[in-house]
Parts: C-alpha cells; structure tokens; sequence
C-alpha cells in the first residue's frame, strides 16, 4: 500500500465493493431463513399453507387454497417425532384499536391457537400466553406488543386492561410481549386474539384460513414426518376417490429455506432451481471484479519482479513465492472485506424497511437490527467469499511470477 498507494487504494476499494454487493444479496435470503426471535427455532420448523384439491376424471370441484382447521390437525397434528403444531390465520389483517379518551390507531392482528405460544418464542413482558381454555371459548382477550401497550395505556404493565376492537368488542389485555419484526412473517403481528369460530368451522371440510407450523423434536426427524403426514394424505385420498376428487401432495410440510421459495398454492416449491440462481449471481459477483481486481494484482506483481528474482536466485522455491503472494493479496483481501461487510450490514440497517419490507403488513417497519444482520452464518459466508476472491484474483498473477526465471527477473529490472 505504501510502495503503489494508487493501486493499492483502488484494489482496497475494488474489493470491498465486491464484498459490499453480494454480502447484501445475501443478507436478503438469509434473513428468511436465519434464526430471529421469536422464530429462533426456524431449523425445526415445517409449515403447511396451502390445500390443492385436483378433479378426477373431470368430476368433482378443484382448486386451492388455505386449509380448513380441521383439515389442518387431521393431517398435521399430533405427530411423532414434533415437539407441537400452532395453527393461526394466514398473515394479518387491519383492525381499529382504541381506549376511552384516545383515538383509535390501526393495528395488524392475527389469530392464533394455544399451541402458537409454545413453537415462537415470544418475549413476555406482562401477563401471560393465551390458554387452551380461552382459545377454545374463542374468548375476548388478547396479546400485544409493547409498543401497542405504551400507546394505548402509556405503560407496558396493561395486563388485565382493556380496549375496544374494532369500536365495539371489549377485550381484556391477557399479556404484553416485546414487538415482532415483519422479517418473521409466521409470528409477526401487533395483536393476537383466539381463533375465531369462522376459523375453526372454515368454509367447508377442507378450505379455511388456517396455516399450520409444526416445531419439530429435531430437524433428523424431518424425513420420518414427512412420511407420516404422506401416510395421512393417502388415507384421505382413498376416502376422497368417490367423491370425484384427490389431494395432492406438494411435499408438505416445508421446512423454513423451502417456505422461502414457495409463490403458489398449487405448485410445489422449486427450492433448488432458485438455490441454483442464487449461486451464479453469486458468481457474476465474485467473477467480474475478480477479472478486473486481477490485473490490478499482475501490475503490482510486475513492480516486484526483481524481488521475486532475488528471491528465486536464493533458493526459495516456486510454491514459496506462491505462498507468499498469495498471503499478502489475502491481507488486502481480508480487509477489503471486512470494509464491504460493514458496510453492508450498515446499508442493509438503513435500507431495511426498502430491502426486506413485507407488503402485506400494514406497519412498513421491519424492526430489523445490526444485530440480526451480525450472525455467525452471514459472517461466515463473508470471510468465504473473502478468501475465494483471494484465490480468483491472485492466484494467476501469483504462478506466472513463480514461473519467472531467476537471471531473467533480475536482468528485466535493471534494464
């Protein structure tokens, strides 16, 4: 850096840029898929959205959807090897919340089972999780998050309070939890409430508004569940047969990385071919700066060629010279990285609400912090890609310079 300061700033740059962009493509799948409270247990999720039901011989009624509770706990529930199945509405809706003497204030709510307390791991700050009794007495009591609490009653110790939903159904403040970010879609929501009748009943035996999450005991497990949830669909298909119509089977239930990939009801997810796509941006990431940050490498080598043949005139060897060249572009490498890793954690915190915002919230806030975007994984993958740029941007310049001959190098530099 102090011999070619402009070469050297550059390659600084240059790397660091490299580091920056594909660190923030990243950051954007793996904040779907790294463990965020409260689903900090995401390695052991599976989730079951959607029911598709095909006619046989043109009879029957297709089509697809959401899934009936009762649908739901037939084919998800009680299973072995799960810790519990939560079954709660898909996603959140609007509501009006207000207390005597303050406007209302529009809310996400989102309706839950007892079960959905025990597979996120909510942080409560008051009061308690919503119980079996409540959820099956479809009771007017609630949970909500803290910064719901403070606005509404300007403390979070609001259990046993009560507000107005929707302008007319009393409801008593059962707990108060930290808030959720949208980034975890499963358990985010401003307030929850017990499932509904129109939830449990559905529309019919098989569509409803149910979504399931099952928390498994281990994710070694998730093959032997899969196979009893496929036993339990070929048990209904065999009733269904006579009535014209069969379910089919998406491979359901999803774990968390597959969820991700999933865009329709009635198609499977196609969880490789998008891993497949990930992988050749992360190429063109790597490959292109790697091209242009090379040649910046073969001329510093060039300002160096009398040292290497000095070197080579005492006796160090060609994978010496390697060696060395190869560690000393890994310094430049390593903090070029580390700048762009910064960086890109920086500029993925600025830009959360813009990167990761789920537009099927009301609140545009993801809630997103340094610290969710500071984990081992991301980390990991940094310092990956760091030493594979390393290896694409020094490793011809370094094996040319090795091949040099000794007289040659030496003669080359005094001319």
């Amino acid at each position: 850096m102090r011999q070619q300061p402009l070469i050297g700033t550059v390659t600084l740059a240059g790397t660091a840029l490299a580091i920056f962009l594909i660190m923030v493509v990243v950051m954007m799948q793996e904040v779907k898929v790294a463990p965020i409270a409260p689903e900090s247990n995401r390695d052991r999720f599976m989730h079951a959205r959607f029911f598709h039901r095909e006619q046989v011989n043109n009879s029957g009624f297709g089509g697809s959807g959401t899934m009936s509770y009762s649908l739901a706990k037939r084919l998800y529930g009680n299973l072995e090897h799960t810790d519990t199945t939560a079954y709660f509405s898909p996603g959140t809706y609007i509501a009006a919340v207000g207390v005597h003497g303050k406007n209302p204030v529009r809310v996400d709510i989102r309706w839950v089972d007892a079960a959905y307390w025990r597979v996120f791991d909510f942080t409560f700050l008051n009061g308690s999780p919503l119980t079996p009794e409540e959820v099956a007495n479809h009771a007017n009591c609630a949970i909500i998050t803290q910064s719901l609490a403070r606005e509404l009653f300007g403390t979070d110790e609001a259990a046993g309070r009560e507000f107005l939903l929707d302008h007319f159904t009393r409801t008593k403040v059962k707990g108060v939890v930290k808030d959720v970010p949208t980034i975890t879609s499963s358990a985010y929501s401003q307030i929850w409430v017990p499932l509904t009748k129109e939830h449990t009943d559905g529309y019919d035996d098989f569509f409803g508004s149910i979504h399931a999450t099952i928390l498994a005991d281990s994710r070694d497990n998730f093959p032997a569940i899969k196979e009893e949830v496929h036993r339990r669909l070929e048990a209904l298909n065999s009733e269904l047969k006579n009535q014209g119509y069969t379910m089919v089977d998406h491979d359901t239930p999803y774990p968390q990385e597959v969820l991700s990939a999933m865009h329709w009801s009635n198609v499977s997810p196609d969880y490789e071919s998008e891993a497949r796509q990930r992988t050749l941006v992360y190429v063109i990431l790597l490959l292109i700066p790697a091209i242009n940050l090379s040649s910046m490498t073969q001329s510093r080598m060039r300002r160096r060629v009398s040292e290497i043949g000095v070197r080579r005139a005492f006796g160090c060897t060609r994978w010496g010279i390697i060696r060395t060249l190869l560690t000393e572009n890994l310094i430049v490498t390593l903090a070029g990285g580390v700048l762009g890793f910064l960086f890109s954690v920086l500029f993925a915190w600025i830009a959360a609400d813009t990167l990761f915002a789920n537009m099927t919230f009301s609140n545009t806030s993801t809630g997103l912090t340094p610290a969710m975007l500071l984990n081992g994984s991301v980390f990991l993958w940094a310092m990956g890609f760091c030493f594979l740029l390393n290896i694409l941007t020094a490793s011809v310049p370094a094996w040319r310079a090795a091949r040099l001959n000794p007289v040659e190098a030496i003669g080359g530099l005094q001319k």
